[in-house]
């Protein structure tokens, strides 16, 4: 009996003693990911030695949704010793925002499975779910078709006719390719733009990611055309010129929130979701046409 006892102080004391000296940490493999992907966070362990058991850790952990204001706390067991380098803790992203991984703490027992020690820790990773992008590839045809008849002429680009326009500027080698009225672009001309308008007012919560990957792929093949857009939602617009730029525009979006615009703006163009399509790829194909 005295020597359980003796056991338990020594597991006890120990245990403590490793509470010092534990360093636990997280990192993840990618901080951007698209929607339906894993969060793959990598715990890093180190500061004590593995007894000849190995340790039995329960983390817990919360991810916190910056767009749809909820938290989710989750607890998970992991068993380690030195010569495991390969733990991971998934997480499915079922829907696009911007997350905080938010370490909590982490417990464990002592040699007799009577005491349990539980080291709180404070990290965060932040993490953007990018929402999934399709190639719209009927207008895409018809730009490598323009762009392929452009070919052999001395001009710099075309754009479609505007009412105003001088008859002399019109391109008819291209009008009869394409039977649609374009003008030769001057040297000095602005580049083209677009101006769109993202609003959440008709669409139901269940489909705002669907939403967010209809406006995504509609804002990469104007990228492609090598249009400028100019990106309003609430009080807020974002000047798009460059892809990289995207996740910075997704991140303002899914961190401040979209409200309604509040300004009378011109030529704007809403994207907009029908909630009786399901498909979001059929939609895409019907928007096209």
């Amino acid at each position: 009996m005295a020597s359980l006892f003796l056991i338990l102080i020594y597991s006890i004391s120990r245990c403590k003693k490793e509470e010092k000296q534990l360093e636990f940490k997280a990192n993840v493999q990618e901080r951007i990911i698209t929607q339906g992907e894993m969060i793959k966070i990598i715990p890093e362990i180190s500061g004590i030695n593995t007894r000849n058991d190995d340790y039995i850790f329960e983390v817990e952990y919360e991810i916190e949704s910056k767009f749809y204001g909820t938290k989710n706390k989750i607890r998970q067991k992991i068993r380690w010793n030195q010569k495991i380098d390969n733990l991971l803790l998934t997480e499915e992203m079922k829907k696009c925002d911007h997350v905080v991984f938010r370490l909590i703490s982490v417990s464990w027992e002592d040699l007799t499975g009577i005491y349990k020690i539980k080291k709180y820790l404070q990290q965060e990773i932040w993490i953007l779910v990018m929402p999934h992008s399709y190639e719209l590839g009927t207008m895409n045809d018809r730009l490598k078709k323009m762009n392929s008849c452009e070919q052999g002429f001395e001009y710099d680009g075309v754009r479609k006719y505007r009412e105003g326009d001088r008859l002399s500027r019109i391109h008819w080698n291209l009008y009869a390719t394409s039977r649609d009225l374009w003008v030769r672009k001057n040297e000095d001309e602005a580049q083209e733009s677009v101006k769109i308008a993202i609003s959440l007012k008709d669409i139901n919560k269940d489909r705002i990611s669907d939403y967010f990957a209809v406006v995504y792929s509609v804002l990469l093949f104007y990228m492609n055309a090598g249009v400028n857009q100019e990106i309003y939602y609430g009080n807020h617009m974002f000047l798009l010129k460059h892809i990289e730029q995207y996740e910075e525009l997704f991140t303002d979006i899914f961190e401040c929130g979209i409200s309604e615009i509040s300004m009378e703006i011109p030529n704007i163009q809403a994207i907009t979701l029908d909630d009786n399509i399901k498909s979001i790829q059929k939609y895409l194909y019907e928007m096209e046409l």
